[in-house]
């Protein structure tokens, strides 16, 4: 309720700053038809705000969104314009997988915008940008005309141009560059790699997916202005840009702030959670899991069979990924995910061990040294995958993947040797 009336406040405040005109023979009289025909093009009766809604529960929305809302306050037109607009369809994962994504811009009404994010639980936040009229004015004809170009399509990139780098880019436009100025340079101490992992960290299976299939360029250090990739830290980050305006005014960019829904739904950390030990024992685990059941296959059909059926689908998994991670670094365009050292661990030979792996346990002498070769390969590819990561140039931030596989090549491998072992003598 607080909200829905700081809201409606602030739709019927009064401009901050109106045109003079010629004095009205009755100031009381003011009718609609009268407010239409002032000029569109004076900015001077606009305000302008940057929208921050929070995070969402869908792997899309972990990252939050954001928008520009523009009201005219003399005749109460407002609209929000918004970047990162899709929708599932044909082809559309054939696209992704290519990192070939057209996105678009959406332009609504803006109250409808916001209450549809205060009806999902998510909170909302409006900063008023401390723009002159024609500033303003033209941060205004500048979204419309880009979604009358066929809906603003773009081809999307998750860090570099997405719905919060478009806003940004938009507003930074009109104040002449002073928020690249001013967020462009040092250190934030953070990484691509590093707020990823915070934000889909709500799902430990995305999170691995998407650890595994990111490349060494999302650990590269980033600077502020590289963070505002996200709608939150365009929030936190703009409220230190100061700019000198076309009027000699030097003065912060954030006029002032208002929290129209604020909400712990969906929440993201501040920082990611360590899971390199949650990883390290699951390795373990299924690592010794594997020997355990190779040693026992020798006696055990059960266990033969067990261990067939968790070291195939390994390998299938191991085979998979090792494709999927090459087709993303030599057939897309998704260059976050180049030079991925993950592929010493998902390698696609892994593949060619489903098949032989059945025989080999019924120790067909046809399958058993071809199987026992590229089990002790895999094996091999992952340590260099460790030794790799002491070299030059080879820094990717990878621990939790290689604490994770690792022993699970070890434990396949180790485990194949000791199930294709003649039986143990039965007792005289």
């Amino acid at each position: 309720m607080i909200s829905a009336l700081i809201l409606a406040s602030l739709l019927v405040a009064p401009p901050a700053r109106l045109p003079a005109g010629p004095p009205q023979a009755d100031s009381q009289a003011v009718r609609r038809s009268d407010v239409q025909t002032v000029r569109r093009s004076d900015g001077g009766r606009l305000a302008a705000y940057l929208v921050t809604f929070s995070p969402g529960p869908e792997v899309w929305e972990r990252f939050g969104h954001n928008a520009i809302w523009i009201r005219d306050t003399v005749s109460g037109e407002n609209h929000a314009w918004d970047y990162g607009r899709f929708a599932f369809g044909p082809g559309f994962l054939w696209s992704f997988a290519r990192g070939k994504l057209l996105y678009g811009m959406g332009r609504e009404d803006g109250v409808r915008v916001v209450n549809g994010y205060i009806q999902r639980q998510r909170s909302v936040y409006l900063q008023e940008l401390d723009l002159t009229p024609t500033e303003r004015m033209a941060l205004r004809d500048f979204l419309d005309a880009n979604f009358a170009k066929n809906h603003g399509r773009y081809r999307y990139d998750y860090y570099l141009d997405n719905c919060s780098t478009r806003v940004r880019d938009a507003i930074d436009a009109v104040t002449g560059g002073r928020i690249r100025a001013t967020l462009d340079s040092g250190n934030s101490g953070t990484t691509f790699r590093w707020h990823t992992r915070r934000s889909l960290e709500n799902n430990l299976f995305t999170w691995t997916g998407a650890d595994a299939a990111l490349g060494p360029k999302v650990d590269q250090p980033i600077t502020r202005y590289g963070e505002t990739f996200l709608p939150g830290k365009l929030r936190e980050h703009i409220r230190t840009v100061e700019y000198t305006d076309d009027q000699g005014r030097t003065h912060p960019l954030v006029r002032g702030e208002i929290t129209l829904a604020e909400t712990d739904h969906y929440l993201v950390p501040d920082t990611p959670t360590e899971f390199i030990s949650r990883f390290v024992v699951l390795g373990l685990v299924l690592g010794l899991a594997l020997f355990a059941l190779g040693a026992a296959a020798r006696d055990s059909g059960l266990a033969r069979w067990l261990f067939g059926f968790l070291g195939g689908t390994w390998a299938l998994v191991a085979g998979i990924g090792g494709a999927v991670l090459l087709f993303l670094w030599l057939g897309s365009d998704h260059e976050v995910a180049w030079r991925n050292q993950n592929l010493w661990n998902f390698n696609l030979l892994a593949l060619a061990l489903v098949p032989l792996l059945p025989g080999a346990l019924r120790r067909n002498p046809v399958r058993v040294r071809p199987a026992l070769a590229l089990a002790f390969l895999l094996l091999v590819s992952a340590v260099l995958g460790v030794i790799a990561k002491g070299l030059p140039g080879w820094g990717q931030a990878n621990a939790e993947i290689i604490a994770l596989t690792l022993p699970l090549h070890a434990g396949l491998a180790l485990g194949l040797r000791a199930a294709i072992r003649s039986p143990s003598p039965s007792p005289s």
